[in-house]
C-alpha cells in the first residue's frame, strides 16, 4: 500500500511512499534492539560525530530541504528556515555538545552514618528502543527535537512521520543513513493511524507522541496495556495578555505573527488574545491595518506570508469554530474568507471580537489563522480568563514593566510563559518545552529533553563486604532499643539530645547479635 503526498497549496501530487506493513513492525523492533546494543556501547563522541555529519548534510542541502517542507506542508519558505531548519541545526549542535555532560555518572552522597561504608552513584542509561510519532505541522524540527537526544542517549529509534508529510519523514531517514547512522538503528515507519497504534502496542521501551490531545489520550490507553512509559506533547489554547502599558506596535506585530505563522497550525500559537480595555480599540485598529499587508498564497512563493491549510479536515474544523463563534455573537473584525478550490484550502487571517467565552473557538484548539480578542479590566480578570482552559502549553504577557509581567506569569498555569515575545522560545534548544493539564506530560529540549531519553539507574558498592549490618537478623530487645536511640541521634534537632543518645549507643552495639 502506498501513501500519496500532495502539495496543500496546489493540490498537486508530489510523491509517494510505501506504507509499512503492520506485520513487519515487530521484526523492525527486534532488529532495532539488536542494533541498539552496539550503538549504546559507543562513546558519546562517536555518536556525536555521526549526528554532526547528519547536520552537515542537512545544512549543505538546506534549499532542497526547505522546498520539500514548503511543498508538502504548505508553509512559506522563510518560515521553513526560521521555524524548521535553524532550530533543527541548533538541536543537533546542542545535544551533540552537551549530552555527555548532562548524562554523566552522578555520585550519591549517603547521609545516614550507618551507611557510610557504601559507595553509590547514578548512571543514566538508554531505554533501549523508543518510538517517536510526529505530526505534520513541523515535520522536520519536531521529530529531530526528540530523535537527536534519543540517539545521543544511546537508544534505537523507530520514527513514524505523519501520513500528511511522509516525504519529509523519508528524507530525514535518507540523510541519517547517508551520515552513517545504521538503518536498523534508526528506522522510518510510514503509515496512518493504524500503523501508529501498532507501533505503540509493539512493546518499545518508551513512546513519544506529539499531536492532538484526543489522539494522545488514545496513545496512553494503548501504551498502558504494556505499561509502556509515554511522553506526550499535545494541544493547547495559548493565551496572550496585553497590559495597558505594553508597546502597542510590538504587541500587535507579535499577536499577528503569533496567531498566523504557519497558518496558525502551531501548538504554541496565540489562540486567545486578552487586551486591556484602555487600549483595546487602538490595538484592534493597528492590528487591522497591519493585517492588510499580509499575503496569503503558496508557500513556495517568496512573497507569501500565510500558506495553505494542510487538508480538508483541518479546514472544516476551523470553519466550524468560526461559525459557532459568530452564531453566538462574535463579530469578524478582519478576514473571514474561506477559499476551497481543487483540493486546496486557504483562510484569510481573521480577527474576531466580542467572542463569548463559551464558544468553541475559546475552548477547543483551532489550529488555524484565527485570532479571537477579548477585553479585560484587571490583572486578576486577565489571569482568570487565561487560566480558564483545559490546556496549558504556553502563554505570553506584554508590558513595559517586566517585573510586573513576571508576577503575572507566575500566576498562569502553563508550561512556559514569555514576557514580550511568543512562540520563538520553542526554537531555543537550551530552554525547555512542555505543557500542563491536557497539553501533555513530557518535556523536550534542554537538559530535561535528554533526561526523557534515559533511565536513571542506581548503583551501590559495599566497601566492607565482610561486615554484618546492624539491621540484619536476628531481632531482639537490644536491636529494637538500639534503633530507637539511633533515631534520636540521627534526627533530633536539639544538640543535647543527640549527644545523650550517642553515649547510649556504644554499649548497645556491643550487645547486638547478628547471624
Amino acid at each position: 500500500m502506498t501513501i500519496d503526498s500532495f502539495n496543500p497549496a496546489t493540490g498537486e501530487k508530489i510523491g509517494k511512499v510505501e506504507s509499512t506493513p503492520i506485520g513487519d513492525i515487530l521484526r523492525i523492533l527486534d532488529e532495532a534492539r539488536e542494533a541498539q546494543k552496539d550503538w549504546a556501547s559507543l562513546p558519546y563522541r562517536s555518536r556525536a560525530s555521526l549526528l554532526r555529519s547528519f547536520g552537515d548534510i542537512l545544512l549543505s542541502r538546506k534549499r532542497i530541504v526547505a522546498e520539500l517542507v514548503s511543498r508538502e506542508n504548505g508553509k512559506p519558505l522563510t518560515e521553513v528556515y526560521t521555524s524548521e531548519l535553524v532550530p533543527s541545526l541548533d538541536i543537533i549542535k546542542y545535544f551533540t555538545k552537551k549530552s555527555a555532560k548532562i548524562l554523566r555518572r552522578r555520585h550519591v552522597r549517603i547521609g545516614i552514618p550507618l551507611m557510610k561504608t557504601k559507595r553509590a552513584f547514578v548512571q543514566y542509561e538508554p531505554y533501549g528502543v523508543v518510538s517517536i510519532i510526529s505530526p505534520w505541522n513541523y515535520p522536520l524540527m519536531l521529530p529531530l527535537g526528540q530523535i537527536v537526544p534519543a540517539l545521543m542517549a544511546g537508544n534505537a529509534v523507530l520514527f513514524k512521520p505523519s501520513e500528511h508529510t511522509p516525504l519529509v519523514g523519508a528524507m530525514i531517514g535518507e540523510l541519517m543513513w547517508e551520515a552513517g547512522i545504521p538503518r536498523k538503528l534508526f528506522a522510518v515507519v510510514q503509515g496512518a493511524g493504524d500503523v501508529g497504534a501498532a507501533l505503540v502496542s509493539a512493546g518499545a521501551e518508551k513512546v513519544f507522541f506529539t499531536g492532538s490531545t484526543a489522539v494522545g489520550r488514545r496513545v496512553s490507553e494503548i501504551a498502558a496495556k504494556n505499561l509502556t512509559p509515554v511522553s506526550l506533547e499535545l494541544g493547547s489554547k495559548d493565551a496572550m495578555i496585553v497590559l495597558p502599558d505594553a508597546d502597542i506596535d510590538a504587541a500587535t506585530s507579535g499577536a499577528m505573527w503569533g496567531a498566523f505563522m504557519n497558518a496558525g497550525q502551531t501548538c504554541v500559537s496565540v489562540e486567545r488574545c486578552f487586551v486591556h480595555e484602555k487600549m483595546f480599540d487602538s490595538f484592534l485598529a493597528l492590528l487591522q491595518k497591519k493585517i492588510k499587508d499580509l499575503h496569503v498564497g503558496a508557500g513556495t512563493d517568496e512573497e507569501t506570508d500565510i500558506g495553505a491549510i494542510i487538508h480538508r479536515g483541518q479546514f472544516e474544523i476551523i470553519k466550524k469554530q468560526v461559525n459557532d463563534a459568530t452564531a453566538k455573537g462574535a463579530a469578524i473584525a478582519t478576514g473571514g474568507a474561506f477559499r476551497e478550490k481543487g483540493g486546496t484550502y486557504f483562510i484569510s487571517p481573521t480577527v474576531l471580537v466580542n467572542v463569548p467565552m463559551d464558544s468553541q473557538i475559546m475552548k477547543e484548539e483551532t489550529f488555524g489563522p484565527i485570532l479571537p480578542i477579548v477585553e479585560f479590566r484587571s490583572d486578576t480578570e486577565a489571569v482568570d480568563l487565561a487560566n480558564a482552559s483545559r490546556f496549558g502549553l504556553a502563554a505570553s504577557v506584554w508590558t513595559a514593566d517586566s517585573k510586573h509581567g513576571l508576577q503575572i506569569a507566575k500566576r498562569l498555569r502553563a508550561g512556559a510563559v514569555i514576557v514580550n515575545d511568543l512562540i520563538s522560545y520553542y526554537g531555543i534548544t537550551d530552554g525547555v518545552v512542555g505543557g500542563v493539564k491536557e497539553s501533555g506530560t513530557g518535556r523536550v529540549h534542554g537538559k530535561e529533553g535528554i533526561l526523557e531519553m534515559a533511565l536513571p539507574k542506581y548503583y551501590e558498592v559495599e566497601r566492607a563486604p565482610r561486615m554484618k549490618k546492624l539491621w540484619w537478623y536476628r531481632y531482639d530487645k537490644t536491636t529494637l532499643s538500639f534503633f530507637e536511640v539511633a533515631s534520636d541521634f540521627l534526627f533530633a534537632r536539639k544538640i543535647s539530645q543527640r549527644v545523650s543518645s550517642l553515649l547510649r549507643l556504644a554499649p548497645k552495639i556491643l550487645r547486638m547479635k547478628k547471624i
